[in-house]
């Protein structure tokens, strides 16, 4: 789990999901469906069925049904990014919820990998060292772990490790939609595939 309070407030969280709200209701009126005249002969434009994924254009990661904007520059193993890092992914879902992820190469195990994550947070953001809860999981058939927690927010974050490489996944929003939150980060983890 990556928090990055400095460079990202509430307020900012709520501006984007407005914002990214505004937008589809503005594309959604803009759009509509051509339909025929009594003159022409070809039928109305069948809805589309294609699903949009998020590609990684950095870590090589899609995820199903989700869009965003890849990272700047890649990581470099080091430290703990945020939200607001330059070396994170920024992830949109289809209810406008918002998930950030980063790769880089490791030799560590999974488990030595998150104990570690786990500590760089506590000493970057003052955040728990344990999390609240742990769940073993898989993401693209690969073991992962998630996290959950509160630290002003409630967090949650999943790794996992596919060809030498690891992955997080994580998120953060006020205190009182855990339920929901879970709900839809389990189904963002699920939803990844590691043949981008």
């Amino acid at each position: 789990m990556r928090i990055h309070p400095k460079r990202s407030s509430l307020a900012q969280f709520i501006a984007l999901v407005a914002l990214s709200s505004a937008a589809v209701g503005v594309v959604a009126g803009c759009g509509g469906n051509k339909a025929t005249d009594s003159t022409s002969t070809s039928p109305a434009a069948a809805p589309s069925t294609t699903k949009q994924s998020f590609v990684s254009d950095l870590y090589g990661y899609s995820v199903d049904s989700w869009t965003g904007t890849s990272a700047e520059t890649a990581w470099d193993g080091t430290g703990s990014p945020g939200d607001g890092d330059p070396t994170v992914d920024t992830l949109s879902g289809p209810e406008s919820q918002r998930a950030f992820a980063f790769a880089g190469p490791t030799k560590a195990t999974l488990k030595s990998f998150v104990a570690k994550g786990r500590r760089a947070n506590a000493q970057q953001r003052g955040c728990p060292a344990k999390p609240e809860k742990t769940e073993a999981t898989t993401i693209d058939g690969e073991p992962a772990i998630i996290d959950e927690l509160h630290c002003g927010v409630f967090a949650l974050s999943a790794s996992t490790i596919h060809d030498g490489k690891v992955y997080v996944f994580f998120t953060y929003d006020q205190p009182g939609q855990e339920a929901a939150m879970r709900a839809w980060f389990r189904s963002l983890v699920k939803g990844v595939s590691f043949s981008a």
